[in-house]
């Protein structure tokens, strides 16, 4: 899989369902027992004009789009988790059969693009 094959999946997988899903859960809530807080944000998301629901749903949009980034950016070194020189580095291998394809590496020289510059 090439990386840029792998962040489309990321984003149909991960980002947009995390928008939607979210929007979701604050317009109708599920679950049994319901906080006060709860009821009371969706009242409210549900209360909104057009275009201050549509400026909410924006921000929802960017903050599963900026987790989604800040995680591929520790994937691929650009924030460390880890401090000292004798830190550990990370990798991201797509494996199919007995073929392995580096998407990603934190190591000091990196032998992939960064996956966050894809998204």
């Amino acid at each position: 899989m090439e990386q840029a094959a792998f962040i489309d999946l990321v984003r149909q997988t991960v980002v947009e369902p995390a928008t939607s899903g979210t929007i979701s859960q604050i317009e109708s809530p599920t679950g049994r027992n319901l906080s006060e807080d709860r009821k009371r944000r969706s009242a409210w998301f549900r209360a909104l004009s057009p275009e201050e629901r549509t400026n909410v749903e924006y921000a929802i949009a960017q903050a599963a789009h900026a987790a989604t980034f800040g995680f591929l950016c520790v994937l691929d070194g650009a924030r460390v988790i880890e401090d000292g020189a004798d830190r550990g580095h990370l990798e991201l291998h797509h494996v199919r059969g007995k073929s392995a394809t580096l998407l990603a590496s934190s190591a000091d020289e990196m032998p992939v693009t960064p996956l966050h510059e894809f998204l």
